[in-house]
């Protein structure tokens, strides 16, 4: 199973993380599994590539772990937003229709 945990504060995500496999089908051929790396991986090369932000991250097999809390936004918190929130709702997608396979977390920081 996928599990992906969504960490915001103040309705504004500043962690992210993706752990796991789904084994939806052969490795190499899981769709599900394809599906949620390319959304969380295109979403951290986004904000270390075109943004040219700084997060503590962790990309290993299995595993994407992009934390934002206290960086410097360098002035792009309003793209950065933009491109946590088109990743949400494409991995909120994925865990509605492979609900066996994917398990979204959210929470809310004080």
């Amino acid at each position: 199973m996928i599990k992906i945990n969504i960490c915001r504060k103040n309705g504004e995500i500043v962690r992210f993380t993706v752990k796991g496999h789904a084994y939806h089908g052969e490795y190499g051929e899981d769709i599900v599994c394809s599906a949620v790396s390319i959304s969380a991986t295109q979403t951290l090369n986004g904000i270390l590539e075109l943004l040219k932000l700084e997060p503590d991250y962790v990309y290993s097999e299995g595993l994407i772990d992009c934390n934002l809390k206290n960086i410097d936004l360098k002035g792009r918190k309003a793209e950065l937003n933009i491109l946590l929130e088109s990743m949400y709702k494409m991995l909120e997608d994925i865990a509605k229709d492979y609900s066996d396979e994917v398990k979204l977390i959210e929470k809310e920081e004080s």
